[in-house]
């Protein structure tokens, strides 16, 4: 069957470059990464996840004891902001 995916750009070189280090065709590199996720749908189980990277973000610029109370702060400003444009 033949079908028509629009995947990013980023994802469709990884795909291309696995492809050619493997030696083997995009589609058969696209084949056996889809066949793990369908596999455990129907057994109502997760593929393992793949790493993630860690990254160190820095120190918080606010504190974030009062994180929530800030956010609703900056939330009630921006709805006045709107009110006051008519938007």
């Amino acid at each position: 069957m033949r079908l028509t995916l629009s995947v990013p750009d980023d994802l469709f070189r990884e795909l291309r470059r696995r492809a050619r280090a493997e030696g083997v065709s995009l589609r058969r590199v696209v084949e056996e990464g889809l066949r793990p996720g369908i596999a455990a749908g129907k057994a109502g189980t997760r593929p393992p996840s793949l790493p993630r990277p860690v990254f160190d973000l820095g120190k918080p610029l606010v504190n974030l004891d009062h994180a929530l109370r800030l956010a609703a702060e900056m939330e009630d400003e921006e709805i006045l902001r709107k009110m006051g444009t008519g938007r």
